[in-house]
């Protein structure tokens, strides 16, 4: 963030010496978790759906999972429980169907049988709502590998589409990536129709799962119908009509254009693959990959390699069981964690902290564009930084520009060696990297800049998920951009080429106007990848302050002004992720405690562009140290990032870095 008059202490009622004390524990507790390398990296917890496909896969691969593995897979799900049986979103969603037919079906191929408390209880809630029919597309895609559901009762997802010019409106490559890849996996399955060989156990789940009888009309009458406790978005009349007509079209095919269609999607999959060293954008599309490779040859020389790659996204222990996170954040956490340490006291622990950090995050730049990416509807990728690591060649806006301001800030405040500081052609390439993500409208996209029109967004075939057809202007993105290009053009000065420096001052303006227009009526931002209008209200106010904006624009005192009211009686901040349903503030229950990552991103907020609001930061520090641990550690809360609106995620490192950062900010680099 920009130094200014919040990197001073203020006067407070708060003995200052207890806040150094505090902010010195939380320093010690961040040096535990810094790895050997100098990177930071927090777990970012999701739901078991991505186990259980994996006990899914392995079944279709023919693969046995190892008895460890297997315990703590059930292990997962036993943790991952609700009290009515199922498995849901999120630890704060109730159950879904989608989730609990996976977890049931995973259980019995793990040999669990039906008198398991957690298959008995499964089950009991799958026939409570009528059985599987009315799981989403994307469930009964995985039931038909195993032939627990027909492919034909599905909607189509047609391997013909990416046969289309690059420039026809419904082609795949105008989808946000991650749709744009599960479709990719999705459609080559689809077109195969891959399914497993039958034996007695899948012979016994089907007649679990329908003890009706496996009748091919019910699965055509509900092929429409998706149950209500899992639908975000309901399928629009214009998409369904869509899928009417792929399903007429589908009959005309001919075999010869299947297979070349068939052959487009895998030469697609195998770049993917091996540009990305087998670790693939995420899971949920690199498993997908596996089956597919699988489909063309059960003795691919690129299955095993496809198959280790899934390993990347693993984390396992005895005490939570085996997870397979939809992300890593290794880049996106160590970032955070430098810039927190820059704004505080110059410890000999801090500085050493960011020294170590610095010397790696260099590394994890991408320095080489991608070969043949273009073919394959990757942008140009070089000077990016990812979400991940190193290892994870998919390189991201607000990755780029928070990783670049850490480093200038480092670099600035003397905390980084020879070893942790970037070239300038590397500083010059991550600028550029940036600005190539700026949408039309002046906000900026995260992976890429939006391909696909709007009306793309009444096509919605992931029922279950909202916003994820296209990129998006994202207010986080955007104020993460508008910063980290402030930044670099406030540090580099005549560094900057002349031309460059032009293009970096127009895009910090059009993001300014983005960020302007995108203001909620309750006076802050709403969050896309956070809950909620805290998070993005943290966001925008430090892009737009960041652009030049006075502390008394009329935008940042409505933001200011919405924190301050939504400030609670204990101090803190806390947010419900059902505002995210809404778009708008929804508050925790009252008998519930603040949240200290949320309270972190107000403070953050208030201490930049509202310093005079002291009455509420000092109440809002007050509230950290009342919860901080002995071990300069914060308790577990409630998970407070999200993707697809509905996939509330546990960034475990939140809850350190941001407040930590926040008593940085507080005490200032005195």
């Amino acid at each position: 963030m920009v130094p200014g008059p919040h990197a001073q202490a203020l006067s407070s009622s708060l003995p200052l010496h207890e806040v150094r004390h505090a902010y010195d524990r939380v320093l010690a507790y961040l040096g535990t978790r810094q790895h050997a390398d100098g990177r930071v990296a927090g777990e970012v917890v999701w739901n078991p759906m991505l186990p259980c496909q994996y006990v899914m896969m392995c079944h279709v691969l023919g693969r046995p999972i190892p008895p460890r593995r297997a315990a703590r897979i059930r292990r997962a799900l036993e943790v991952q429980r609700r009290e009515d049986g199922g498995w849901g979103m999120h630890p704060d969603s109730p159950s879904y169907l989608f989730h609990t037919v996976l977890g049931y079906v995973a259980l019995r191929l793990l040999g669990h049988d039906q008198d398991d408390p957690l298959v008995a209880d499964a089950l009991r809630f799958i026939r409570a709502r009528g059985g599987v029919y009315e799981i989403p597309s994307w469930g009964r895609a995985w039931l038909a590998l195993l032939g627990l559901y027909p492919w034909d009762g599905m909607q189509p997802i047609v391997p013909e589409l990416w046969l289309l010019p690059d420039r026809a409106p419904l082609h795949p490559s105008r989808l946000y990536c991650h749709m744009r890849l599960i479709y990719l996996g999705l459609s080559f399955l689809y077109g195969a129709r891959l399914q497993c060989p039958s034996n007695a156990t899948l012979d016994a789940i089907r007649h679990e799962l329908y003890p009706e009888g496996y009748d091919p009309a019910t699965f055509e009458r509900t092929r429409d119908q998706i149950a209500a406790s899992d639908l975000y978005e309901p399928v629009s009349r214009g998409l369904r009509s869509a899928f009417a007509l792929l399903r007429s079209a589908e009959r005309l095919v001919p075999a010869r254009l299947r297979e070349h269609a068939l052959a487009r999607a895998l030469d697609h999959i195998l770049y993917e693959l091996r540009s990305t060293g087998y670790v693939c954008l995420s899971p949920v599309n690199g498993m997908l990959f596996c089956l597919a490779l699988h489909a063309t040859d059960p003795r691919h020389p690129e299955l095993e390699r496809a198959v280790a790659g899934i390993e990347y996204w693993v984390w396992s222990d005895d005490h939570e069981g085996f997870r397979i996170a939809g992300a890593r954040s290794d880049i996106w956490d160590t970032s955070f964690m430098i810039q927190a340490l820059c704004e505080g006291p110059a410890t000999p622990r801090a500085r050493e902290i960011v020294r170590r950090a610095c010397r790696w995050l260099p590394t994890a730049q991408i320095k080489e564009e991608l070969v043949g990416g273009r073919r394959h509807y990757r942008e140009l990728a070089y000077g990016g930084w990812g979400f991940a690591n190193e290892d994870h060649p998919w390189p991201v806006s607000d990755c780029t520009a928070e990783a670049l301001e850490a480093l200038l800030r480092a670099e600035q405040r003397g905390f980084s060696d020879r070893a942790g500081r970037l070239t300038l052609g590397s500083k010059l390439a991550a600028i550029e990297f940036v600005l190539l993500r700026q949408n039309d409208d002046g906000g900026f996209g995260s992976y890429e800049a939006r391909r696909g029109p709007m009306l793309l967004r009444r096509y919605n075939p992931a029922e279950i998920y909202g916003n994820c057809m296209l990129e998006y202007s994202y207010t986080e993105c955007t104020g993460s951009c508008v910063r980290g290009l402030a930044a670099a053009e406030r540090e580099l000065g005549d560094q900057l080429p002349r031309e460059l420096r032009a293009r970096v001052r127009g895009a910090v303006e059009r993001g300014t106007h983005a960020l302007l227009q995108a203001q909620a009526e309750p006076g802050g931002w709403l969050g896309f990848w956070g809950i909620n209008l805290t998070y993005g209200t943290f966001f925008a106010s430090a892009g737009l302050h960041a652009a030049g904006l006075s502390t008394m624009h009329p935008a940042i005192v409505r933001g200011t002004r919405w924190l301050v009211r939504a400030q609670r009686p204990d101090g803190g901040w806390g947010e419900s992720y059902e505002g995210l349903l809404s778009d708008s503030d929804v508050p925790l229950p009252p008998d519930e405690p603040s949240q200290v990552t949320q309270t972190a991103w107000a403070l953050l907020t208030l201490l930049e562009v509202a310093p005079h609001e002291q009455e509420a930061i000092e109440r809002g520090i007050a509230f950290l140290l009342s919860r901080l641990q002995a071990d300069g550690s914060w308790p577990q809360e409630r998970a407070a990032g999200v993707f697809f609106n509905t996939a509330v995620l546990d960034y475990r490192l939140y809850r350190h870095v941001f407040p930590a950062w926040a008593l940085a900010r507080y005490l200032g680099q005195g």
